[in-house]
């Protein structure tokens, strides 16, 4: 029986099977499913543990023994396996006995890697699902990661607007870890006071919270050069440069930056009323819709494009494939971007 993460603690409450098993390869919801697993079954009366690791070489028989063995401690056990494959390596010959034969009062609890759409047709995996509740995590991105965001930040007392929401997104990239870090570290920054149920934080308290100074100029530093203050935008790009930040970590984001205006203003290739549909789909902060707009009016699809191509390059000498500074092309690049320069001082460095 498959078993969603998320319904996991209501299938818990509701019923008990007598194997569970968890795999998958997202580490937050995978750890906390199985701790789910462990505090439940000592919650019903498991009180004795046994682990095994079934690498390799793993005997198998093993299983079936402590399945078979009788405690004089503790009436209930439960029998933890770990399978970091993701299959066993006697081709599930002993997981088939165990669910034809379920030994009373004895938990069964394995912990799996992810499992592959060719093992899920194998003899052992459907002899499992007819008897286990099986949690399959899998990694989450986008609008499901809003929505998980969402769940955690409200067990914590934090309500945000979707821009910070989606703040926090950016940040972690799908990395639930990361996340659940940042909203621990916001529970703490901004704990409930006052008999207040819910606390709200505005746009600025959670950049403030989440980017490190360095990261945070990172993430400003391009909306920094598009506005037109390139004096400013230098000057950021210099601090992050002394703070030992990655030249081609910030390529990767300038580049994601020009790579959506590209895009966009192919669509608008200098029509004012297309601008609406090139941001269509495209999520991005209310905060910056007009400064975008705005340099989707005043300029063309080719000055996007050759800037990515100098990005290029600007990644080649990072990299020693090419000649030059990284840094002193990436000035440049600012330059262009904040409309500064000619894409001709850029082409030509």
């Amino acid at each position: 029986m498959q078993i969603k993460a998320d319904q996991l603690r209501n299938d818990l409450k509701a019923r008990q099977h007598p194997v569970y098993m968890v795999c998958g390869d997202e580490p937050l919801q995978h750890w906390e499913a199985v701790d789910m697993l462990r505090k439940a079954a000592h919650y019903y009366g498991y009180e004795e543990r046994e682990v095994y690791t079934a690498d390799a070489h793993f005997d198998w028989n093993l299983l079936l023994a402590a399945a078979n063995e009788l405690s004089l401690f503790a009436r209930k056990k439960v029998i933890e396996v770990h399978m970091p494959t993701g299959k066993p390596s006697d081709k599930g010959t002993a997981l088939i006995q165990y669910c034809d034969n379920l030994p009373p009062d004895i938990m069964l609890i394995i912990v799996a890697g992810k499992v592959e759409s060719a093992t899920k047709k194998s003899k052992w995996y459907k002899a499992l699902d007819a008897v286990a509740g099986i949690v399959t995590v899998w990694s989450i991105e986008g609008r499901q990661l809003n929505q998980f965001l969402q769940r955690r930040l409200q067990t914590k007392g934090l309500a945000l607007q979707a821009d910070s929401l989606q703040l926090i997104n950016d940040r972690v990239e799908g990395n639930l870890l990361a996340a659940d870090q940042e909203i621990e570290k916001l529970s703490l920054l901004y704990p409930l006071t006052n008999n207040k149920q819910m606390v709200s934080l505005d746009y600025e308290q959670v950049a403030e919270a989440v980017f490190d100074s360095a990261r945070y100029n990172l993430f400003e530093l391009f909306d920094c050069a598009l506005s037109g203050d390139l004096k400013r935008a230098s000057r950021m790009l210099y601090g992050l440069q002394r703070e030992g930040l990655s030249i081609i970590l910030i390529m990767s984001l300038v580049a994601k930056e020009v790579r959506m205006l590209a895009k966009m203003s192919a669509i608008v290739d200098g029509q004012q009323r297309n601008i609406e549909a090139a941001m269509k789909g495209v999520y991005i902060f209310p905060k910056r819709k007009s400064l975008l707009a705005q340099a989707l009016c005043t300029s063309r699809p080719e000055h996007w494009q050759q800037l990515l191509k100098q990005l290029l390059h600007a990644d080649k000498m990072a990299k020693g494939a090419e000649t030059g500074d990284p840094w002193d092309m990436m000035q440049l690049i600012l330059a262009a971007v904040a409309g500064k320069t000619y894409l001709s001082s850029v082409k030509n460095l």
